[in-house]
């Protein structure tokens, strides 16, 4: 392949996927989150995942609810659903989605904003396909982003 025709594949390229995180997400390449800072979407993964890791069933589960979005709170019927079936199967996969379990850290393969949503995409070692966490921005928590409707 000739030096120009490198070059145009290359701008050709960069015109089908805007940005590194697009070039990444295409490739596979995912990104690792060790230390997120406050108030980031990848910290309130973080912090889904350290609940489910916790020892402890009923700390964990009061760790997790503490991380849900208001809507969420404001129905009994998905609290049920939550404690009794959602978290129990989250605390199952969270070693999975892990990739160094004493630090947290995880790696993220894709964000896709879907409306209100945020869909963070972390890599399981149980599966070929990344899974999900949606987060939204919750005014009741000061905006915070928080875990709505499902999360791995």
């Amino acid at each position: 392949m000739t030096h120009t025709r490198r070059v145009v594949w290359i701008l050709a390229l960069g015109l089908l996927m805007p940005g590194c995180q697009a070039v990444k997400n295409r490739l596979g390449i995912g990104v690792t989150i060790s230390n997120p800072d406050p108030g980031t979407p990848e910290k309130a993964v973080q912090d889904v995942l350290s609940a489910a890791m916790m020892p402890e069933d009923q700390d964990a589960w009061m760790a997790f609810a503490s991380l849900l979005h208001s809507e969420e709170v404001a129905s009994p019927a998905a609290m049920n659903e939550w404690e009794t079936m959602r978290f129990p199967a989250l605390r199952r996969k969270a070693p999975y989605l892990l990739k160094d379990r004493t630090a947290h850290s995880y790696v993220v393969m894709e964000k896709r904003t879907e409306g209100n949503n945020l869909k963070i995409f972390v890599q399981n070692q149980q599966s070929d396909l990344p899974t999900p966490c949606t987060l939204r921005r919750d005014p009741v928590n000061g905006n915070a982003w928080r875990v709505f409707n499902a999360c791995f």
